[in-house]
């Protein structure tokens, strides 16, 4: 009777496990969300779309790309963060919201506890681009226009992000007093400086070539340690007089804390190897974005080292996102 029981016992643990790896395995049953925390037309939204199709088509489900804008990228991050960890609701961030944001105010999140890296998606090269009629050529130009009275102002993606940071380092760096202009993402930012409201944006070439290819905007400057490889003839801000001048940006893709290991394992290895495809991977190359597709060790390592780096840049700025 004993052994009847223990074998009874074995054999329903065998089925619960078994039902537990088929449902896993089912991953996923029923639509996945992509939030993009921007509004529509900014880098990280032209991301997400040139991912949202062969991610689709690799899981067998739909992917929707939902945009909840606001507060620089942390509102649709706090909704992934707080969501069911299931691996239905996927954020891909900038790393405003991850590395810099929370360490300047309360964000409804833990960066490194409240979410699971899956894998950085791309790198991005950060442009200065001017309106078409303001009368500079480089940075060059803009330092000595800044320095001989002229008030100018410069738009931003928000207030904490890469871009904005961008600003402060010039600022700092050079001199000079540029008026930040933060925005609820890159789209609106170049919407105001083709219309003419502003003066300069600091932004990801994904976003601005568009405008640049229409003659409305100019590329006076790359932030970053060499120019883009679409724009090799842009000189760097370090190279327009102001040596250690650096500025770069990333985005990566997260899910809720506590989802299952095989479903972002699931995740890592069919954004990978999109990421990885020529289609998307020229077509983000072009647009002066650089697409990584890491481990989530990698990633998780990395999201780490990029947290402690922007908090002490941060102090020491002392960053106020007002």
């Amino acid at each position: 009777m004993k052994w009847n029981l223990l074998k009874q016992i074995a054999i329903a643990a065998t089925f619960l496990f078994s039902a537990g790896v088929a449902a896993q395995g089912a991953y996923p049953s029923k639509p996945v969300r992509l939030i993009v925390p921007f509004p529509p037309g900014g880098a990280v939204d032209i991301v997400a779309r040139a991912i949202s199709e062969p991610l689709a088509k690799a899981l067998g489900q739909s992917v929707v790309v939902e945009n909840k804008a606001g507060a620089n990228g942390t509102i649709g991050v706090s909704y992934v963060a707080n969501s069911p960890p299931d691996g239905y609701n996927i954020v891909l961030s900038a790393l405003g919201a991850i590395t810099v944001i929370p360490h300047v105010r309360e964000v409804g999140y833990d960066p490194l506890k409240s979410l699971q890296p899956v894998s950085q998606a791309v790198s991005l090269a950060l442009v200065w681009v001017a309106r078409s009629d303001l009368d500079v050529k480089d940075m060059e130009d803009v330092i000595k226009l800044a320095k001989s009275g002229k008030q100018l102002t410069v738009g931003t993606s928000g207030n904490g992000s890469p871009n904005h940071l961008a600003v402060e380092q010039l600022n700092q760096m050079a001199g000079v007093n540029l008026t930040h202009v933060p925005y609820k993402g890159e789209g609106p930012a170049l919407a105001d400086l083709m219309g003419g409201q502003i003066d300069l944006v600091v932004t990801t070439l994904v976003a601005a070539t568009a405008p640049l290819d229409s003659g409305r905007i100019k590329a006076v400057g790359a932030a970053g340690s060499k120019p883009p490889k679409n724009l090799p003839n842009l000189k760097t801000v370090a190279e327009s007089g102001v040596p250690g001048y650096s500025a770069e940006a990333w985005q990566g893709l997260f899910v809720a804390a506590g989802t299952p290991e095989p479903v972002v394992k699931r995740l890592n290895t069919e954004i990978v190897k999109i990421l990885h495809s020529k289609d998307v991977g020229e077509f983000l190359s072009k647009r002066g974005t650089e697409p990584v597709g890491n481990s989530v060790e990698e990633f998780t390592q990395y999201i780490t080292d990029e947290f402690n780096k922007y908090g002490a840049l941060a102090k020491k700025i002392n960053l106020k996102l007002g």
